[in-house]
C-alpha cells in the first residue's frame, strides 16, 4: 500500500505542477490563443514548487531506503525532470499575444531612454534643419523630437549619447541653446 502511495504522489504530484506551470500555458496558447502574461508573476513561486516536488521525488526514489523504487519509476522521474528543465527553458515571451510583446517593448524601450530638454534662447529659423540636426546624433529617437514653444525635447537611448552630446551638437550648429533640468 504504501509504494502505491509513493509512485502516485510522486508521478501524480509532479505531473500536477508540470500541469500548473509548462503544460497548461502552452495548451492555452496553441488552443486559445490567448495571451499568458498574467502568468508571468507566479512563474518563480511554480518553479519553486515544481524543484520541490521533483526534490522530494529524487529523495523518495533514491535516498529513501524504505522500499526499492521500479524502474517505471525512475523513468518517470527523469521525463519530468527533462521536461521541466526544457519547459522553463522556453522563455514565456514567445507565448505571449502580440499586444502584449507590443507592450513589454514598450515598456523596455522607455527604460532604455531618458528625455533631455533644451531651451532656444534665438527664435528658430527652421524647425526641418532642427529635426536633422537631433537626427544627425547616434541614438536620438526620430520620432521623439518635440518642439513647443521654445522648448525641444529629445527622447534619446541611454548608452549610445547623453545630453551633453545633444547639447554639444546643437551649439555647434550654431543654435543658442540651454539645458533645462
Amino acid at each position: 500500500m504504501t509504494r502505491i502511495i509513493s509512485i502516485t504522489l510522486n508521478v501524480g504530484l509532479t505531473g500536477l505542477v508540470h500541469l500548473l506551470c509548462c503544460w497548461l500555458p502552452l495548451l492555452v496558447v496553441l488552443f486559445n490563443g490567448a495571451s499568458i502574461a498574467w502568468l508571468a508573476e507566479y512563474r518563480i513561486p511554480l518553479i519553486a514548487l515544481q524543484l520541490g516536488a521533483l526534490a522530494w521525488s529524487f529523495y523518495d526514489l533514491y535516498l529513501r531506503h524504505s522500499h526499492e523504487a521500479a524502474l517505471f519509476e525512475k523513468k518517470v522521474f527523469w521525463v519530468a525532470v527533462g521536461l521541466t528543465v526544457v519547459l522553463n527553458l522556453i522563455p514565456h515571451r514567445y507565448f505571449q499575444a502580440e499586444e502584449g510583446r507590443l507592450a513589454q517593448a514598450q515598456m523596455e524601450r522607455i527604460r532604455s531612454t531618458r528625455v533631455a530638454q533644451f531651451e532656444l534662447k534665438t527664435p528658430l529659423t527652421s524647425v526641418e534643419k532642427l529635426n536633422n540636426t537631433l537626427q544627425s546624433v547616434e541614438g536620438v529617437v526620430p520620432s521623439q523630437i518635440k518642439l513647443n514653444d521654445e522648448v525641444v525635447s529629445v527622447r534619446y537611448y541611454l548608452g549610445k549619447t547623453s545630453d551633453e552630446a545633444i547639447l554639444a551638437t546643437l551649439r555647434k550648429q550654431g543654435y543658442q541653446v540651454s539645458m533645462i533640468d
